[in-house]
C-alpha cells in the first residue's frame, strides 16, 4: 500500500505544476517611466518588437479669434487596427476614458480606432480651459484592444498619472508617468483594469 502512494506522489506533483491559475493568463509588466513634455512613449504590450501605442505629451502654440493661445495636450495614438476605449458619455468622441481600477475592458467597451485625447489644457487670449478626462487625476487607467502579429485580438490596459498645470509666473509644468501595462494574453478575453 505505501508503494502504491509513493508512486502515485510524483505523479500529482507533476500534475499539479501543469495547472495553471487563472490569473496566469495576463502578462503584466511594471514600469516607471516619466514622459517628458514634447516626448512620447512607446507601447509594445505583447513583447514582439512592435509599437501597439504612442502616449504623447505635447505643447502648441496656436492662436484663436482673440489672438495668442498655447495648448499642452496628451494622446494616446494607436497603431493601425487597435483602439483605445473612450468616455461612455460621448459617444463618438475621441476622448481617452481614464478608467477607475476593476472597469472591465472587453468587447462590452466603446472603442476609438484613431488619436484619442486623454487631457489638455489651453490658455492665452481667449482664456483657460481643460479637455479630456485625464488632467490632475492619478492613478487611472487606459482600456486598450490591439491586434497581435498573429491577427488575434487581445484586451489591456495601461496605468497613467497626467498632471498639468500654470504656475503664478503663467508657466506651464507637466509630469506624466507610466506606472505599468498588462495584457490579456488569451485572445478575445477581456481584462480588468489593474489586474496582474
Amino acid at each position: 500500500m505505501k508503494l502504491r502512494l509513493l508512486t502515485l506522489a510524483p505523479t500529482l506533483m507533476l500534475a499539479s505544476l501543469l495547472v495553471l491559475p487563472a490569473n496566469a493568463q495576463i502578462l503584466y509588466i511594471q514600469v516607471n517611466v516619466s514622459i517628458p513634455l514634447d516626448g512620447s512613449y512607446d507601447l509594445d504590450l505583447n513583447g514582439d518588437g512592435v509599437t501597439d501605442f504612442t502616449v504623447k505629451s505635447k505643447f502648441l502654440q496656436g492662436y484663436c479669434q482673440g489672438g495668442d493661445e498655447d495648448i499642452w495636450s496628451l494622446t494616446v495614438i494607436p497603431t493601425a487596427g487597435n483602439d483605445v476605449v473612450i468616455t461612455e458619455d460621448q459617444i463618438g468622441s475621441s476622448y481617452a476614458a481614464a478608467l477607475l481600477y476593476g472597469v472591465p475592458v472587453d468587447a462590452g467597451q466603446n472603442f476609438y480606432p484613431g488619436v484619442s485625447l486623454a487631457a489638455s489644457l489651453y490658455w492665452g487670449s481667449c482664456g483657460i480651459g481643460v479637455l479630456g478626462e485625464w488632467l490632475n487625476l492619478p492613478n487611472r487607467y487606459l482600456g486598450l484592444r490591439f491586434r497581435a502579429s498573429d491577427g488575434t485580438v487581445h484586451y489591456a490596459w495601461a496605468k497613467l498619472s497626467a498632471v498639468a498645470y500654470l504656475d503664478q509666473h503663467g508657466d506651464l509644468h507637466t509630469s506624466t508617468l507610466l506606472m505599468g501595462y498588462a495584457y490579456q494574453v488569451s485572445p478575445g478575453v477581456g481584462i480588468s483594469a489593474g489586474a496582474t
